[in-house]
């Protein structure tokens, strides 16, 4: 989607959303008589997983490459790894001894060594290794052979490192992939698979099909259970919207697939049929603080932030069935749960003489609601309040171009952010440090004092407790200078046809543990 800037941003096609993360509707211990998954996909952009931008990059990098952990509903558990430590500076991974590449080369040290070596190069356009190493940080890494062991060494604090190692992105590339990057991009690169799955062929834009290796033995030692079957096949089709999605999958064409909340009462009072539902993409505010917006005036910001009702965004994007946010993630991200952020609520008359005659320049996805309906939902709240409001309302690799290249051509978005990595650290890096056109992650060239000295601290913390405090400190204090807006987090909703369950645990959105039900 952009170079380097670690947008976790859904660059992907978001669903509209159920309220509850991880309630079903009915379900079914039929078995199907098939060795087979077909579900859906949108269309990817990359097979390597260290460029992947968009969910179904992920979803494809998870399928072929491991990980050296995964994420559970009560945490991290052993994926690549049987276990690590870790300061704010530093990671240690201890491997298991039986993993292997599709093509048979023994996962060693080395091996996992030389693929995050490739990860982390510099200036290879990947939108993750800032999420993954931290801002600032060129990292280090070691590997012992004898000890089975790898280390990565940085310089400035992330604690977040570990849990960036359970994202697709960081999945092991074995040697034959690393010899042909090309090949690896395009999927034609045979044996650079760490994981279960190899791509079998290809129709780009249409189908991707994976078989499962008969030598694949290194499953993740989950603590949740996972029942059923892995399947023999895999079968990602691109749907080409929700309402065919339903009809695929209750006519039997399609096994599992996303739809959106519009479709999901089909699937009520349907014997055997499962909707499961997670937490998804949170959206909040960004604004341009560059000389020429006018949003390098607080005051205007603010009038913005008042002119908005969230409870009225969330009915309008997800029908009232999405979370309104109390801080920059979802509820079941680290440290949320326990925040006390106070968010300033709609106050139109004090908006009305912030913004009158104000000219503003919204753009935003489409992915925002049905067909962007949560994005022309601030764009009247805003007219309400006697502004102008050119609203380019877009697809996403549109909208993702003009906020990183077009710093001159917009005011005002609405960020969707997937968050990966499961912390608070995820978007205040958006807010935070250099500008993207200095090739940070700060969007809008926000410059917050107080936050950014809160965040440094949060980051050099070994304390979780203390940590959390410091990241709550670090996003008051952009709401209080009104450089952001928390709005909704959205939900992924899958629909499953008897015989067939999807699983996503710990919040892994890039992480669907898909299986035939025994």
């Amino acid at each position: 989607m952009r170079k380097r800037h670690g947008v976790i941003a859904a660059s992907l096609a978001l669903t509209v959303a159920i309220a509850t993360a991880g309630c079903t509707t009915t379900s079914s211990t039929t078995s199907p008589s098939t060795d087979t998954i077909r579900t859906t996909i949108d269309i990817p952009a990359t097979f390597d997983p260290t460029l992947s931008t968009s969910l179904p990059d992920f979803l494809l990098a998870r399928t072929a490459y491991d990980t050296l952990v995964r994420r559970d509903a009560g945490g991290l558990v052993p994926g690549i790894a049987t276990a690590w430590t870790s300061t704010p500076t530093q990671a240690t991974f201890t491997l298991r001894t039986d993993a292997t590449c599709s093509d048979g080369t023994k996962i060693t040290a080395t091996v996992v060594k030389n693929s995050l070596d490739y990860f982390a190069r510099p200036n290879s356009g990947s939108t993750q290794v800032v999420y993954t190493f931290g801002p600032g940080n060129t990292p280090t890494i070691t590997a012992d052979d004898a000890a089975g062991t790898v280390t990565i060494d940085i310089a400035n604090p992330w604690p977040y490192m570990v849990d960036a190692m359970s994202v697709a992105s960081s999945g092991i590339i074995c040697p034959a992939g690393l010899a042909d990057p090309a090949g690896l991009a395009a999927g034609t690169a045979k044996g650079s698979e760490s994981g279960p799955y190899v791509l079998t062929s290809a129709e780009p834009g249409v189908k991707y099909d994976f078989a499962l290796r008969d030598d694949y033995a290194a499953w993740p030692k989950w603590s949740t259970a996972v029942a059923g079957t892995p399947a023999k096949n895999l079968e990602y089709t691109v749907s080409p919207d929700a309402t065919a999605t339903a009809n695929l999958i209750l006519g039997g064409q399609l096994d599992i697939g996303k739809i959106q909340a519009t479709t999901r009462d089909r699937f009520q009072g349907q014997p055997g049929y499962t909707v499961t539902v997670d937490h998804f993409s949170d959206s909040y505010l960004i604004f341009n603080e560059r000389e020429g917006s006018p949003f390098t005036d607080q005051a205007t910001r603010k009038g913005v932030v008042e002119a908005i009702d969230r409870a009225m965004f969330g009915n309008v994007t997800s029908q009232d069935t999405g979370d309104v946010l109390t801080n920059l993630g979802a509820p079941d991200v680290a440290c949320v749960a326990d925040s006390k952020i106070t968010i300033p609520s709609q106050n139109v008359t004090a908006a009305t003489s912030a913004l009158s005659g104000k000219t503003i320049r919204l753009v935003a996805p489409t992915i925002v609601g049905p067909a962007g309906a949560g994005n022309e939902y601030i764009a009247e709240a805003l007219r309400a309040a006697g502004a102008t409001v050119d609203l380019t309302n877009t697809d996403v690799g549109s909208w993702i171009t003009t906020v990183v290249a077009k710093p001159g051509d917009w005011d005002l978005t609405v960020f969707a952010d997937l968050n990966f990595l499961g912390s608070l650290a995820s978007p205040l890096l958006n807010f935070t440090g250099p500008t993207i056109d200095q090739g940070g992650t700060n969007y809008g060239a926000v410059t917050n004092d107080a936050a950014s000295a809160a965040f440094a601290a949060a980051n050099a913390e070994a304390d979780q407790k203390a940590r959390c405090g410091q990241l709550d400190t670090a996003v008051q204090a952009l709401v209080d200078r009104s450089d952001t807006l928390p709005l909704l987090n959205d939900a992924f909703i899958y629909a499953s046809r008897p015989g067939f369950t999807v699983q996503m645990l710990g919040g892994a959105l890039d992480d669907p543990i898909f299986r035939i039900a025994q």
